[in-house]
């Protein structure tokens, strides 16, 4: 099928690789490479232009997501395609024919993803019946391998416009008893899938209008009056097992069992399937694996006994560690062993001997996290198995050790979590050990540890892990000896936050407030502390007056105020460190409160209050103004003591003197007196709130300066100072 590629990169690499790498010149445009590609199609035929075909063929195929735009490049690809296998069926070139079938269906499929299905319906239905034109060829041994390509074509079809072939399934099944060739497991493919969509009740059946008539058809009908036996059509089928592959064993009873689930009378002749779990119940092949354990989920006791679920067991614990099967294939069966312990979690202690979910040395954090919570489900309600646990981990600290990622870390998390949630009393007085450890060496590990805590009190509210794991922290990080930088100390705070909203043995208030003052707002640290980070403490302390009685450390916080205050230079973090000095000595412990308190406003009166802003909507324009402003006479008096700067020394360089004039005329300002009146116009009686005067003035020329105007009254006009800006002395014309 397509693959979506964007990067011109891939496409010239693509091409390149294919031998078509004369063509990278045209890959910047998917027009015009279409046409380039489709043009060596038709070029004469000999031993080299066929491999060349052929690698054009799977290239349209590839990028075909590229390639195709319009819908006219679609039609233009399909009457090119169709002439060259005209060409190539009297050719001895089966593989490039296979190729071109492939490769329209694949542009087909794309221009549905990208066009309304209307578009295309009448060449999706010519399509359907050209590869059902070389299906029914049965016993064909000159075009075995087309027929085959034609018959996974209809698959891919099927797969993704559910029962679009459902009218054709006793011509198909007419064609798989007779077929004898090695085509005979495509056609079984094929007709499991349409009987399989068929019997689904819940599948939206595809219906194409456009068909010349107009009718709402999927494809046409030709001799199907309905469908046969359906259990003569599964013992048939299952029949043919010996003759097929893995794969094709594999895809055919997925098909058979989805039957028996969409039939419920058809489960009678399960026991059909019994060979399989025979056959495959002892095999080191992922997809025959996957073949018993869907048998064992979908059906069940209808096939399995006792023996064949320990053989299952057996198989999947065996090849979830089996260091012959590649990391992706161990995934699975460790997610498949997960499923069957879930469904079955008695059969969990019959599991005695659990090496096998031990991690080994290269394993990655996917397969860990799947392993130890494997692990932890099966020695639950065992002595002694915290002790297992907890060893199993230094796998993974070591990792962590070497390489402190994000991946590593949330593994770690969810595992202690799975560990908490099976063994609730025998390690909850490890986990708090471990991670205040893991958080010491390195402080990032905090908001993991943080959200921990948080899941475990929302999930597990008996447990006392997450008090536990606080007030170790706090202790951990109030010590001398703290491994907190300045860098990451914005997330020692958070842990502080977090403890205040807990309980008051738990925070710590006076350790809290004593390593502040001594380590963190002292002289020598304070000025090199940020905005937010000193924001962030002042909120600490915030917290501290509000959510508790200050008696108990009254003398700590005052003292870390006036620290602050003594040594910090923003004026932002002054004014707010000094008016909770003046609220905490000033006022008692409960008008403090009630003063810190934010109160509750109900949105909706909030948002219906007279006093909030008006929407938008509400905004008019006036046709004429109500406000004018106009030149404010003064007497101008000469300023006593009034110097003139008068340069001594005129420089060499009379560039550099006009420059100076006009950077020190750039930084002056000129104060022009203004009156600010109404007009007539002006009718209503009520004061303005607010007032905003802006000027537009041409950039060579300078700049005015904003006048802001608290509570206009009218009928008293208001004198302005209008500052000015000059950069050149000439006249200009200003909007305001």
């Amino acid at each position: 099928m397509a693959v979506l590629v964007s990067d011109i990169s891939c496409i010239q690499n693509s091409l390149a690789s294919l031998g078509l790498g004369f063509l990278k010149e045209h890959a910047e445009i998917s027009h015009n490479l279409l046409d380039q590609l489709l043009k060596i199609l038709l070029e004469d035929k000999d031993g080299e232009k066929v491999v060349s075909k052929y690698n054009v063929a799977l290239f349209i195929e590839i990028c075909s997501s590229y390639l195709i735009s319009t819908i006219a490049d679609i039609e233009h690809t399909f009457a090119i395609f169709k002439n060259v296998l005209k060409d190539e069926s009297k050719e001895n070139s089966l593989l490039f024919q296979g190729q071109c079938l492939i490769t329209l269906t694949t542009v087909l499929l794309q221009g549905f993803e990208m066009f309304d299905e209307k578009d295309l319906g009448e060449l999706f239905s010519e399509h359907v019946e050209f590869l059902l034109s070389l299906v029914k060829q049965n016993n064909n041994t000159s075009n075995v391998h087309v027929r085959s390509i034609a018959a996974s074509c209809l698959s891919e079809i099927e797969l993704c416009f559910p029962q679009v072939l459902k009218d054709h399934v006793d011509s198909m099944y007419t064609y798989a008893i007779a077929e004898t060739s090695i085509a005979h497991q495509q056609y079984m493919s094929l007709l499991s899938l349409i009987m399989e969509h068929s019997l689904n009740e819940n599948t939206r059946e595809f219906a194409l209008s456009p068909y010349a008539q107009g009718k709402e058809i999927s494809v046409s009908q030709q001799t199907d009056t309905g469908f046969p036996d359906i259990k003569e059509m599964v013992s048939f089928l299952v029949d043919q097992f010996p003759l097929c592959s893995t794969e094709g064993i594999a895809m055919i009873s997925h098909n058979i069992i989805g039957m028996m689930m969409h039939r419920p009378d058809l489960q009678v002749s399960a026991q059909v399937l019994k060979p399989l779990v025979l056959q495959f119940s002892s095999t080191y092949s992922t997809l025959a694996a996957h073949i018993v354990f869907l048998l064992e989920k979908e059906l069940g006791s209808l096939i399995f006994q006792e023996k064949d679920n320990f053989l299952l067991l057996h198989q999947l614990l065996l090849n979830s560690s089996h260091p012959a099967l590649s990391a992706s294939a161990r995934l699975l069966y460790l997610d498949w062993l997960n499923n069957y312990l879930t469904r079955h979690p008695d059969r969990a202690s019959s599991i005695q001997n659990v090496s096998c979910l031990l991690p080994a040395s290269f394993d990655g954090s996917q397969t860990l996290f799947r392993k130890l919570t494997l692990l932890s489900c099966v020695l639950k309600n065992r002595k002694g198995s915290s002790t297992v646990l907890l060893q199993a981990l230094s796998i993974l600290q070591k990792q962590l050790k070497s390489d402190s990622s994000v991946k590593l870390k949330s593994t770690l998390m969810k595992i202690l979590y799975a560990y908490l949630c099976d063994h609730p009393s025998e390690i909850s007085g490890d986990i708090p050990r471990l991670l205040v450890t893991e958080t010491t060496e390195d402080t990032l590990f905090i908001p993991f540890t943080l959200n921990f805590a948080k899941c475990v009190e929302n999930t597990l509210p008996e447990s006392t892990v997450p008090s536990s794991l606080l007030r170790s922290l706090v202790t951990t990080f109030t010590q001398p000896d703290s491994t907190a930088t300045l860098t990451t100390f914005h997330l020692v705070l958070d842990v502080f936050l977090v403890a205040i909203e807990h309980d008051l043995n738990i925070c710590q208030p006076k350790a809290i407030l004593n390593y502040l003052m001594k380590y963190v707002v002292c002289e020598d640290v304070c000025g090199l502390l940020s905005w937010s980070l000193g924001h962030k403490i002042l909120f600490l302390c915030y917290k501290l007056m509000s959510n508790y009685d200050t008696v108990e450390y009254f003398y700590e916080l005052c003292e870390l105020l006036k620290v602050f205050i003594s040594n910090s230079e923003d004026v932002d973090l002054l004014d707010r460190a000094n008016m909770y000095h003046s609220l905490l000595v000033s006022l008692s412990n409960k008008k403090l409160k009630q003063m810190l308190v934010t109160p509750k406003q109900n949105l909706t009166g909030v948002m219906s209050s007279e006093n909030t802003f008006h929407s938008t909507s509400s905004f008019c324009n006036l046709d004429e103004p109500v406000l004018q402003l106009t030149k404010e006479i003064v007497n101008i008096h000469p300023k006593e003591n009034s110097t003139v700067e008068i340069i001594q020394d005129i420089p060499d360089d009379v560039i550099k003197l006009h420059m100076r004039h006009l950077s020190f005329v750039a930084q002056k300002s000129l104060i022009i007196k203004g009156r600010l009146e109404t007009t007539p116009k002006f009718a209503s009686k009520d004061p303005i709130e607010a007032l905003a005067i802006f000027f537009t003035a041409p950039e060579s020329w300078g700049r005015i300066e904003p006048i802001m105007i608290g509570h206009y009254v009218k009928d008293k006009p208001c004198i302005v100072d209008i500052e000015c800006f000059l950069y050149k002395p000439y006249p200009a014309v200003v909007q305001v």
